[in-house]
């Protein structure tokens, strides 16, 4: 017996009531961890409701004629100190009214205390038509039809056809472990997300799906069982059939029931088998159409029905196997009166038969599975806001409200009508503590750092750029070759200043010829042709030294390399285009790129930069640096590709590019290089470790979603 009161203050309301179950009511026996459990189900409602033996004895014994009160006092006569209390007897037969399991004999006031079927049906609907992930409406009856293929089902479920689904799986994984970097590669390709491969999708998908819940079916047809609802389904808006085989809860072996979750499975695996297969040894569009099949199969398995934290296939594949029937909602349970014991002091009033394993399976299921649904759910809203702004932002906000607002609400409503909840110990935990923790996220500051990934690049003066337009007309230093400061690298021809000093020789010849004339006939046109003749003169000396400036030399020793094809002769210059470089031994820069909504806070919090550099041995250090400039306006060029998802960085690249244009704007920023850093290949990565003022986490918080929404808006 509980350690609650034996009695109860509702017992005179039904104690004289003599219900039953209902006629149609089936029982089923089962048997989990152990424990021998009979189901009951009404096919009228599809529901199902699991009892122990203790239990389903006293329901056994409700027959229309004898109370409940009569069957409390023998209970107590032959059980003693483990009859259940008068509550309990009553939320048991309460939880089976709800249910629809239970008649009533006459319509009288103690109905009111079993006034639960409203809210069932309403969980119901909720359940049915306000699961943003999946909307279902129910059109039609194929029970009929279903029964005509039940040979077809027992054909596909034999051993024969397990082994040959064996050897699908084998020789697919073989097929994707010979040719891993090429999938990889398909996978990773910026072309897959393209309209012709999303159309397909859209074709193969829906027919994959048929497929899935027809297995699903045909399970339930195999081991006897019946299916009376397949409908429509909207899973994240795209239509798609189901069926309802949740006949198979009844099945008492577990092998039949855990087959019936798993066949939907079965069949995507044996899609993304066959898809891989036909990607691997086609070409063209049957070649698109497997790798489509492939991942439509993988990731629907992977993400949303292979899944167990959410309530597809999974989940009750999940259930079956660990044998823990009504999993989420036990689990659900189990976390709330956790909940209610830590506000409380006090234990639970309802009696509680689980064991310690599963206890502890009830408690993680309830946190992962309602943190995973919550995190998909704000991961497809923040994939739809990035094309359809608008309907991400509705799902998120809907997505808030079910996970947080509402459950916040009935939380705060437990606490005023819970009178186990109105002791100082469930007020301070429950008021006092979320308000402290709120100040504390509002007012007190946190440490606040960032890492992102640097390239070792050289410094400025390594790179040799062209001050003016020019042509390469002499190359004495090949790419690959050490070079020593002072060395001549290569000399460029610039037509225009050619003609420019030719022009001015002419010029100056011309003067001198008109001067020797004036000096005999005009001493006053004399003194204005020495102006002129001087002015000349300087041009052609400046000319000449903008000529000689073309000639590029290296400035330090190192190893001469150059941008792009290594071909320099004949090459065309424009002003200011980086050449070649001549890379030091040891000197090195590290190279950032720093988003365009971020660099207020970088310019006005920033207040240590430290370097994260990996070893000749495996060993990473950390070594503190400064910022050596930055530059003062934002561009979507990075100096390498490295910096971009191309190249294995965090800012994405334009496919249009060649890995350092980004969709992006960014600021580039230069570091210095520890003195004391050990040698590091130009255009390698490196961690950078941003440390920025501290603040309150609340405020932290504001300022990335408003730059995460404004990035939005803005694409």
């Amino acid at each position: 017996m509980s350690q609650g009161s034996l009695f109860s203050a509702q017992w005179h309301r039904v104690r004289d009531v003599c219900p039953r179950l209902a006629s149609d009511v089936t029982v089923s026996r089962h048997v989990y961890r152990g424990r021998t459990a009979y189901v009951l189900h009404r096919r009228d409602t599809a529901d199902c409701h699991r009892l122990d033996v203790a239990g389903f004895e006293l329901v056994d014994r409700l027959d229309g004629e004898t109370s409940v009160g009569q069957v409390w006092d023998q209970a107590i006569v032959e059980r003693d100190k483990d009859a259940p209390t008068q509550d309990e007897w009553i939320a048991l037969l309460a939880d089976l009214h709800a249910a629809d399991l239970m008649v009533v004999d006459r319509h009288i006031a103690e109905e009111r205390l079993f006034d639960r079927r409203q809210k069932h049906r309403a969980s119901e609907r909720q359940q049915r038509y306000l699961n943003p992930l999946y909307l279902r409406f129910a059109l039609h009856d194929p029970d009929q039809w279903l029964t005509t293929l039940t040979p077809l089902a027992k054909r596909l479920f034999s051993r024969t056809a397990g082994l040959l689904w064996l050897m699908l799986m084998a020789v697919a994984c073989i097929s994707a472990f010979s040719q891993g970097v090429r999938l990889w590669d398909a996978l990773t390709d910026a072309t897959l997300l393209s309209a012709r491969t999303t159309l397909l999708f859209v074709l193969v998908y829906p027919p994959l799906k048929f497929l899935h819940e027809l297995a699903h079916a045909l399970a339930v047809k195999r081991a006897g069982g019946e299916v009376h609802e397949t409908g429509m389904a909207l899973m994240i808006l795209l239509p798609l059939p189901y069926v309802d085989a949740s006949a198979s809860a009844l099945f008492p072996d577990k092998q039949d029931r855990m087959l019936v979750s798993a066949a939907g499975i079965l069949v995507e695996l044996s899609a993304a088998a066959i898809g891989l297969l036909l990607w691997a040894t086609t070409d063209g569009l049957l070649q698109e159409i497997g790798l489509v099949l492939f991942m439509t199969g993988g990731i629907s398995t992977l993400l949303l029905n292979g899944n167990p934290l959410l309530k597809f296939d999974g989940y009750y594949l999940l259930a079956d196997w660990i044998e823990i029937p009504n999993l989420a909602s036990r689990s659900r349970r189990t976390v709330l009166d956790g909940l209610r014991s830590l506000l409380t002091g006090k234990s639970s009033r309802q009696r509680r038969t689980e064991d310690r394993a599963e206890k502890a399976w009830l408690h993680a299921y309830g946190i992962f599975s309602a943190t995973y649904r919550t995190l998909l759910m704000l991961s497809i809203a923040w994939v739809l806001s990035d094309r359809w702004f608008f309907m991400g932002v509705m799902l998120a906000v809907l997505v808030v409200i079910l996970s947080v607002v509402l459950p916040l609400w009935r939380a705060v409503s437990a606490l005023f009508r819970d009178p186990a909840y109105h002791c100082r110990r469930a007020v301070v935990l429950a008021i006092a503590l979320p308000l402290l923790l709120l100040m504390m996220a509002v007012w007190v500051p946190v440490p606040h750092t960032s890492v992102v990934p640097g390239v070792v690049w050289i410094p400025e003066e390594a790179e040799i750029r062209v001050s003016s337009n020019c042509d390469i007309n002499d190359v004495f230093v090949q790419p690959g070759q050490q070079v020593k400061a002072g060395d001549v690298l290569f000399a460029c021809e610039e037509p225009e200043l050619q003609a420019r000093l030719h022009e001015l020789v002419a010029r100056v010849d011309e003067l001198q010829v008109r001067r020797a004339g004036a000096a005999a006939r005009d001493p006053l046109e004399l003194g204005t042709l020495d102006a002129e003749l001087q002015a000349s003169e300087a041009a052609i000396q400046d000319t000449r030294e903008r000529m000689a400036a073309i000639t590029q030399r290296a400035g330090f020793d190192g190893l001469f390399d150059v941008v792009g094809t290594a071909a320099l002769q004949g090459r065309a210059l424009t002003r200011g285009d980086v050449v070649a470089f001549v890379i030091p031994p040891t000197t090195r820069t590290v190279r950032l790129a720093i988003d365009e909504r971020a660099i207020a806070r970088f310019d006005e919090d920033l207040q240590a930069v430290q370097l994260r550099i990996q070893g000749p041995h495996g060993r990473a250090r950390v070594f503190d640096t400064a910022v050596l400039r930055r530059m003062p306006k934002a561009t979507r060029m990075v100096s390498s590709a490295a910096l971009s998802t191309y190249g294995g960085g965090m800012h994405e690249a334009d496919p249009a590019g060649d890995g350092t244009l980004l969709k992006n704007a960014v600021f580039d920023v230069e570091l210095a290089w520890p003195q004391v850093a050990e040698f590091a290949a130009v255009g390698s990565h490196v961690g950078v470790r941003l440390v920025y003022a501290p603040a309150p986490l609340l405020e932290r918080m504001g300022t990335k979603l408003r730059q995460t929404l404004a990035g939005r808006v803005a694409s």
